[in-house]
């Protein structure tokens, strides 16, 4: 414990050299108190401006995620939809190529028509017995 520097004061009456300096003891402690606890208030002030800018970034972050996170499920409802789109055209394309090779298969017929059909009005032309030129 810190022993006050005190001088006696010669016309004391007895009692008085005991409470002879505790007020500059008192004084000093409480100087020394008031420099500490401004030193404490000083850093609890950085401390809880730390805190609240730490605080003020988690909040952002978690605003930033929950953004992030509606955008990524938007995102999914689009490629599903897209993707059911994409469905709808395959299988249009399916039936399509179906038609088509169906039509494919026909051609030659079609191709022998127009001999078959001369072939056709030569050989009535023949039973009917006229000349064709």
């Amino acid at each position: 414990m810190a022993q006050p520097n005190r001088l006696p004061v010669p016309n004391s009456e007895p009692g008085d050299d005991y409470v002879d300096g505790f007020e500059v003891f008192f004084d000093e402690a409480n100087d020394q108190e008031s420099q500490s606890a401004g030193m404490t208030a000083n850093q609890a002030k950085v401390l809880l401006d730390k805190l609240t800018e730490l605080v003020t970034i988690s909040v952002d972050q978690k605003v930033e995620t929950s953004k992030i996170a509606s955008q990524i499920m938007d995102n999914q409802r689009q490629l599903i939809a897209t993707q059911q789109i994409l469905i709808s055209l395959m299988d249009k394309s399916l039936e399509l190529t179906r038609h088509v090779t169906a039509i494919e298969e026909r051609l030659p017929s079609i191709y022998e028509l127009p001999r078959l059909v001369e072939s056709l009005r030569q050989r009535v032309a023949q039973l009917e017995g006229i000349e064709i030129s």
